[in-house]
């Protein structure tokens, strides 16, 4: 999605305000230089507050003053929050889970199989589009909110899983088989005989189940484009919020509820909510990781469309960091920096996740650093939009080896997200820059590929990756690769299967490390959670385990290919030492990594000129200086000239952004 201008603004609710203070608000955020806000998502029943009643005061009241003060407007389809009375008159729309059936209250609690539910929520979202669709502010529609399942596994959400398996497995034995329902007396004579989802004991099952999940948000949110598309007018997009997983109060990894990859295909632009640690723990990482999602999604530039100004108590931003924050966003490839929300609200359980402004609503801190980032981007603005990025490397994403991590789990600290972070990080402070692509995307357009905890994968997936250094690709394989099907069933043959003789090796063995260290290009390095005992066939050995016991298995082995390359991973590092295999990795493919890593951090891109666009961050409280390794071009915020081998110094929590001349 191309932008005449980056979107800069947040959600705003009129229908939240304890006043009536709209222009108040809006020539505020006009003065801040806001030009577009997101409305209508979380307000179902101030739309709708009796069933078949509607009242759109607000929304209007709204939509007016977007046009009295020239404001975009995105609006959301309010269905992830449900009005009281409909929980009371259809009951069942409310989750039944393993929690047995939810209590209305909280949003996203919703059975979004529920006939009921749906009917009411095509007419809202109907109702809503006929309100919005010829108003000339409006830009774009975002479906639903972050959306989840809940858990849903009620009667009827069951029998729409045992349909799905029948028509996948005709044959009930050919079933009983691929799932090993043999175990403990699981085997089941006739699809009538299913038992409850919520109390099996096999994982391959629970995780089928889990991917069902997955595809009705999917099939979810391709029915809400289809209804909005019928009202959109030419020049309007689509998009949705796409979050993270959220195990440290952050955006963390990949969502495990949303196959985030087949959700977007129905959509015209891929949008996140990111929210992230702040003060000495901002290090940009979350931003920069959610970005690489939100770009891959599409394989286009993206929309930030929730992030925070103020948020959790212990978000609250050093002076600058606002500013550091939304150049961050836009150097992976963002064409909007979007806050949730304007204000804080007074009460409910948000009202200490803090908005733009305080609770006394007056310009304060974050508002005017706001503005005045908003004030000094807008004269290098055409320099930065519709950034074009094009990275070297790719790290494979896959939410059924998260599930089946999850199903059979590798530690209580070490799970697939915290992989997939373990190896993003590294990279991340090592100045390379990575896409987060599926395993259906084209891996040829990379040079180099790291493979974290492929634990389940098809036969084609597999051949994929041999294919790929067949025709000259680098690949870092992980632990736990290649070891089980589709539906989590363990291959039964030499680990990690079909890649054998792609890695040269294979192991049968794996343990939890301790007292164990590996030796790479003569450092030594830390290995805990989890090492396989890996044996070479034909590889080359490039770090045994030191260990009195352990030290006739290979930790790391790597094969040259006629092409290619392919390196396994066997056992969990220290950050240091993988940097250090990365770093070996990048010598052979060709990738050329500066000479500083973090907490100065390098991102780049080709902007709307065809020039390479070069962001530095420092990403700490002191001063750091670097070596400018780019061509003669401008520093567009001082706007002024710089030249190869010129050494730069960054102030703390600050960046200079270079425009090179060819």
């Amino acid at each position: 999605m191309h932008v005449d201008s980056i979107l800069f603004g947040a959600a705003y609710y009129d229908e939240y305000m304890p006043y009536d203070r709209i222009d108040t608000d809006f020539q505020m955020m006009k003065d801040a230089g806001f030009n577009v806000i997101r409305i209508a998502e979380s307000t179902w029943s101030t739309w709708e507050p009796e069933d078949g009643v509607f009242d759109f005061t607000h929304l209007h009241r709204m939509l007016d003053a977007a046009s009295t003060y020239d404001m975009k407007v995105i609006v959301g389809t309010p269905t992830y929050a449900i009005p009281s009375w409909l929980a009371k008159k259809y009951p069942k729309i409310l989750s039944f889970n393993k929690n047995g059936q939810e209590i209305y209250g909280h949003r996203q609690l919703t059975d979004i199989t529920n006939p009921d539910y749906l009917r009411h929520a095509e007419r809202i979202i109907r109702k809503l589009m006929n309100e919005v669709k010829d108003h000339p502010q409006v830009i774009g529609y975002q479906l639903d909110n972050e959306t989840k399942s809940a858990g849903a596994a009620s009667p009827e959400t069951q029998a729409l899983f045992v349909a799905q398996m029948k028509e996948k497995y005709p044959n009930i034995e050919d079933f009983n088989q691929e799932f090993g329902l043999d175990y403990w007396s699981n085997r089941i004579a006739s699809w009538e005989d299913f038992p409850d989802i919520r109390g099996t004991i096999n994982g391959s099952l629970s995780a089928a189940y889990k991917r069902f999940l997955r595809d009705i948000i999917t099939d979810f949110l391709t029915w809400q484009s289809e209804i909005v598309r019928e009202y959109m007018h030419k020049g309007q997009f689509i998009t949705h919020n796409f979050d993270y997983s959220w195990p440290d109060a952050c955006s963390f990894g990949i969502q495990p509820e949303v196959n985030q990859f087949a959700a977007a295909k129905c959509m015209d632009v891929a949008g996140v909510d990111i929210y992230h640690l702040s003060q000495d723990k901002l290090d940009g990482a979350m931003i920069a990781f959610g970005g690489a999602v939100g770009r891959s999604l599409k394989k286009d530039n993206y929309l930030v469309l929730e992030t925070e100004a103020q948020g959790r108590y212990d978000w609250v931003a050093y002076p600058g960091q606002l500013r550091l924050q939304a150049y961050s966003h836009l150097s992976s490839g963002a064409n909007s920096v979007m806050y949730w929300h304007w204000h804080s609200i007074h009460n409910s359980i948000e009202s200490y996740w803090k908005g733009i402004l305080s609770h006394d609503l007056l310009p304060n801190a974050p508002y005017r650093e706001l503005a005045a980032w908003r004030s000094e981007m807008l004269h290098i603005e055409e320099h930065l939009r519709n950034l074009t990025k094009k990275c070297k490397a790719a790290i494979i994403v896959d939410n059924l080896s998260l599930t089946g991590l999850d199903e059979f789990p590798i530690s209580d600290t070490l799970d697939y997200n915290h992989i997939l972070r373990w190896m993003y990080d590294c990279c991340y402070e090592m100045n390379l820059e990575c896409d987060l692509v599926s395993v259906e995307d084209n891996l040829g357009d990379y040079t180099l590929i790291l493979v974290p905890a492929l634990y389940s994968a098809t036969e084609e997936t597999l051949r994929k990756l041999e294919l790929y250094v067949e025709n000259g690709g680098h690949m870092l394989l992980g632990f736990r690769s290649g070891f089980s099907d589709s539906e989590i069933k363990i291959y039964h043959d030499a680990q990690p299967h079909l890649l054998t003789e792609c890695i040269g090796a294979t192991y049968d063995q794996f343990t939890i490390p301790r007292n164990v260290s590996i030796e790479l290009d003569g450092k030594t390095y830390e290995v805990s959670e989890w090492m396989e005992l890996v044996r070479p066939i034909d590889a080359n050995i490039w770090a045994n385990y030191n260990h009195d016991f352990w030290n006739i298995y290979s930790a790391i082995t790597h094969k040259k290919h006629a092409k290619g390359t392919a390196t396994y991973l066997g056992c969990y590092i220290e950050k240091d030492g993988l940097k250090a295999l990365i770093s070996k990795l990048c010598d052979i493919a060709g990738i050329k990594l500066p000479g500083y890593k973090f907490p100065i951090i390098r991102k780049e891109g080709i902007n709307d000129f065809g020039k390479k666009i070069l962001y530095y961050f420092n990403y700490s409280s002191k001063n750091q200086e670097f070596i400018f390794d780019g061509n003669s071009g401008i520093e567009l915020i001082s706007n002024t000239a710089v030249k190869p081998g010129e050494q730069i110094t960054l102030k703390p929590w600050n960046l200079v952004i270079i425009e090179e001349n060819i």
